[in-house]
C-alpha cells in the first residue's frame, strides 16, 4: 500500500502500528472487496445471492469511477473507504431532493462522493477504537480530496453512523427534504430499506471537514504527532 499516515496505539500494553492509504496491488484491491462483503452480509445490507464469489462490487468499482483507502495491521485490512467521481453521483441518482444552495457553487467537476465505509474489529481480544479508524480513513479520502481539487459532495449514511457523527461534532451538512429513489435490482436495495436503521443523505465540504480532523489530530490530549504522517 501507499501509506498517507502512521497510527501508534498502546493496547493491552503492547504497541500496534496501524497503517492507512491507498491500496495498490491486486491482492490488497481483492482483500478489500471481501471485506466489504463480510461486513455487509453479516449487517445484511446485500443480497448474498448476488456475490457467490465472496466479493462485494458495484458498477462504480467496475467502472473505474472509484479511489480507495484502506487500514491496515500486520498486514490485514480492518477499514476501508472509497471516494466515486462521476457526473452525478450516487446519491443524487438514489435520492430526490432541492440541491442546497451551497453545493450549486462547487462546479460538478470538482465533486466526489465518499462511501462503503467498513471497519472490522481487529480480534476478539484486543479492542481497536472504531472512531479513531474511522477518523484517519476519513482523513486519507480528505487529503487526496484537497490535492485533487474536490471542493465537496455527498454521500449518505445510516441514522445510526450519523448519530456517531454528530457526538463527534463532525460538521456534515442533512438533506432535510428528500424522498428515496433506490431501485429494487440496485446492489444495497437491503441496506436501503433496514426500518429500524434508515439511510440519510448528507453533503460536505471538504476544508470544512479537513479543518475539523486537523483540530483533532492537532489535540495533544489526544495524540502526540511525531510528523505530517505519523
Amino acid at each position: 500500500m501507499k501509506i498517507m499516515k502512521e497510527l501508534q496505539l498502546k493496547v493491552n500494553g503492547e504497541n500496534k502500528l496501524i497503517y492507512f492509504g491507498v491500496p495498490n496491488s491486486e491482492d490488497e484491491i481483492l482483500d478489500m472487496h471481501k471485506l466489504r462483503y463480510e461486513i455487509y452480509s453479516k449487517k445484511d445490507y446485500i443480497d448474498k445471492e448476488r456475490f457467490k464469489d465472496g466479493i462485494e462490487k458495484d458498477e462504480y468499482d467496475l467502472d473505474k469511477k472509484s479511489h480507495y483507502f484502506i487500514a491496515k495491521i500486520e498486514d490485514r485490512i480492518i477499514g476501508s473507504v472509497r471516494l466515486i467521481r462521476d457526473y452525478y453521483l450516487p446519491t443524487e441518482k438514489d435520492f430526490k431532493f432541492e440541491e442546497p444552495e451551497e453545493m450549486k457553487n462547487i462546479p460538478r467537476e470538482l465533486r466526489g462522493e465518499a462511501g462503503r465505509l467498513v471497519i472490522t474489529p481487529y480480534s476478539k481480544e484486543v479492542y481497536l477504537p472504531r472512531n479513531i479508524i474511522l477518523l484517519f480513513l476519513i482523513d486519507c479520502l480528505l487529503e487526496f480530496s484537497m490535492e485533487n481539487n474536490i471542493a465537496g459532495g455527498y454521500s449518505f449514511v445510516k441514522s445510526i453512523l450519523l448519530s456517531k457523527l454528530n457526538k463527534l461534532k463532525m460538521p456534515i451538512h442533512i438533506i432535510k427534504n428528500y424522498v428515496q429513489d433506490y431501485q429494487k435490482d440496485g446492489v444495497l436495495y437491503k441496506y436501503f430499506n433496514q426500518e429500524d436503521d434508515q439511510v440519510i443523505p448528507v453533503y460536505i465540504f471538504t476544508n470544512e471537514v479537513k479543518k475539523y480532523l486537523n483540530g483533532l489530530v492537532d489535540n495533544r490530549k489526544m495524540f502526540e504527532k511525531i510528523s505530517e504522517k505519523k
